[in-house]
């Protein structure tokens, strides 16, 4: 296959410290124009737990320029836009898609948005996260999410182990005073990577990103709560009783950060896991013994540390023989080298994905705009060299080194007996991953 190179990305900065990403993209006909700002879940003190995803709300609540988010939202609509926003453990998001022509205006808006919000109706939108949270709880007011269980298994007491949305309690202690010196703490320059994917002119996207946000007053950066070392050396779980028609459970592994060298085995492995009609999990669960409707396989890789989840569900009475096959089908894979075909047909799909994420602006503004600001900033090109030069061997090394029973989490919601806990409490105690 004859491949184009083409420069992958344009990067500037301000004089602030505001940095940009540009990313051509000139056969399109619309620019994804995004805020990424390095503020999440970690960064917020136990107390306050939800306050990022909080602020990323009140954000829409009305600027300086736009009264509420009705306004606001009929701005970007008038620029081709549809504006948006998300915050994870690491960063918080802001996006939309606009029109090539308005750049400038796109950049004004999101600056109205992230300079001069003013905070309107708090406790209306406490009122519609505290809606949000509650479905992360059953009718008896225990927690029912899976991730959020995993993560208080994973890191307990720790930002990282409180969900993102926050709890009743915590939300309900934030107040303007704290919102405001939150945001004061996170929200400047130095924080912040505007990324535009599309038919933009990085010279246009500066010009824009002087005008709008070029006076903005440089503070210095924070840092987050430091993960302490891991003390796990056996295996955890978490049982939740729930009164629902399937039993579903999260067995998940704890990773290295995103830094570490067998990042990309460890994509890769995911995928051999869990993507796909021939992935392992679903084949043997799905497939061949109608354990469960779908296997999903995920993985979180922070910068100092990560994990790789297992999620199903399944009737009451196979959840023994659910845990069981997964066990079994990551010992093989520890045990037994990938054939040749199995491998090359993982990595071929791969990079398939790779060549796709070329005509997707939301994908290469994930890449290059969130990259840049985790200082994760990987060309398509990088990635493709340590696909190919994975091998069978390497990746069982791999599977042994990061799937052992010291970093072995299990987080199970639904109507489980207390023989199939104690069965599945022995069987990951006497795994021999």
């Amino acid at each position: 296959m004859k491949r184009i190179l083409m420069e992958e990305y344009h990067i500037d900065q301000l004089p602030n410290g505001i940095r940009l990403v540009t990313v051509p993209m000139p056969h399109q006909h619309a620019v994804e124009l995004v805020c990424y700002l390095a503020v999440g879940g970690r960064c917020e003190p136990l107390e306050y737990a939800g306050i990022s995803h909080f602020l990323e709300h009140m954000l829409f609540r009305g600027t300086a320029e736009f009264a509420n988010s009705t306004e606001l939202e009929r701005a970007f609509e008038e620029i081709g836009g549809a504006v948006n926003a998300s915050t994870d453990v690491e960063t918080t998001c802001f996006h939309s898609r606009i029109h090539p022509d308005y750049i400038e205006r796109g950049v004004g808006l999101f600056a109205s948005m992230i300079r001069r919000p003013c905070f309107n109706d708090m406790d209306t939108e406490r009122r519609i996260i505290l809606e949000e949270a509650r479905e992360d709880f059953n009718e008896c007011g225990e927690q029912i999410n899976l991730d959020n269980l995993m993560v208080d298994l994973l890191w307990p007491e720790h930002p990282l182990g409180a969900s993102l949305i926050g709890s009743p309690q915590t939300l309900n202690a934030i107040g303007r005073q704290q919102l405001e010196a939150y945001y004061h703490d996170w929200y400047h320059p130095a924080n912040l990577v505007i990324c535009a994917c599309g038919a933009v002119d990085p010279a246009l996207l500066r010009r824009a990103a002087e005008q709008e946000f070029g006076d903005w007053e440089r503070r210095p950066l924070l840092a987050v709560s430091p993960l302490a070392e891991s003390q796990q050396w056996v295996p955890r779980s978490r049982w939740v009783q729930d009164s629902d028609s399937q039993i579903s459970f999260q067995l998940a592994f704890r990773l290295p950060g995103r830094g570490d060298e067998r990042t990309m085995a460890i994509r890769l492995l995911r995928r051999i896991l869990g993507w796909g009609a021939g992935a392992r999990l679903p084949l043997r669960l799905r497939e061949e013994l109608g354990l469960t409707y779908s296997v999903d396989v995920s993985c979180l890789m922070l910068d100092d540390t990560g994990y790789l989840a297992i999620d199903t569900a399944v009737a009451p009475g196979n959840l023994c023989a659910a845990v069981e096959e997964i066990l079994t089908v990551l010992q093989r894979l520890r045990e037994v080298p990938l054939t040749s075909d199995e491998l090359a047909t993982a990595v071929r799909t791969y990079l398939f994905d790779l060549d796709f994420s070329r005509d997707q602006s939301e994908s290469l503004a994930v890449r290059y705009g969130w990259g840049l600001q985790a200082g994760y900033l990987r060309t398509l090109e990088q990635d493709r060299r340590e696909l190919l030069a994975l091998t069978p061997d390497y990746l069982r090394e791999v599977m042994q080194d990061v799937l052992t029973p010291a970093v072995m989490n299990l987080a199970v919601v639904g109507p489980w007996t207390e023989k199939e806990c104690h069965q599945i409490e022995r069987l990951l105690h006497v795994s021999p991953l």
